[in-house]
C-alpha cells in the first residue's frame, strides 16, 4: 500500500491532553521522535489553556478528561480555534462515544493500543487539513 501525504512548510504542533502520565509520556516521545512539537496537559482546562498561549494544529485527548466531558472539549476547541483538529483516544472504545465525538467536531476517534499503525498517518491527513484550514483563516 502506498501512501502519499502533502508536506507542509509547518513543524505540526500537536496538544497531548492525558491524566495518566505513564501512556501521555509514552505517546509523547512517540510523537517527537516522529518529528512533532508535542505539548502536553493533564485536564482539559490545561490543555485549553495551552491552546490559547501556544500555536497548536491538532489536540490528541484522552476521551475520559478528569474535570470536563469530551463532548463539551472538542466543542470549545473548535469555537476558539476553529482550523484545529481533535483526535480523540479511548481505553475501552465505544460506539456511541465515537458517534458522539464526531458529532461535537472531532476529527476522529481510535482505541488506545490499536491506534499505533495508524496515528501517524492519521495525523499526516489532520496537518493536511489543518495547513488548508489555517490559511483560510489567516486570509
Amino acid at each position: 500500500m502506498e501512501l502519499n501525504f502533502r508536506i507542509t512548510n509547518m513543524q505540526p504542533s500537536l496538544l497531548l491532553v492525558e491524566d495518566e502520565f505513564g501512556s501521555g509520556g509514552w505517546l509523547g516521545r512517540f510523537l517527537r521522535h516522529a518529528g512533532y512539537r508535542c505539548y502536553e496537559a493533564d485536564n482539559g482546562a490545561a490543555g485549553l489553556s495551552l491552546l490559547e498561549k501556544e500555536k497548536i494544529q491538532i489536540v490528541i485527548s484522552d476521551i475520559a478528561l478528569p474535570d470536563m466531558d469530551f463532548t463539551d472539549f472538542v466543542k470549545t476547541v473548535k469555537s476558539r480555534k476553529p482550523y484545529v483538529e481533535v483526535i480523540f483516544l479511548a481505553a475501552h472504545g465505544s460506539i456511541y462515544d465515537a458517534v458522539q465525538a464526531i458529532k461535537s467536531g472531532a476529527f476522529n476517534y481510535l482505541i488506545k493500543g490499536r491506534a499505533n499503525d495508524t496515528l501517524l498517518p492519521l495525523l499526516a491527513e489532520a496537518n493536511e487539513i489543518v495547513a488548508d484550514h489555517e490559511q483560510s483563516y489567516q486570509a
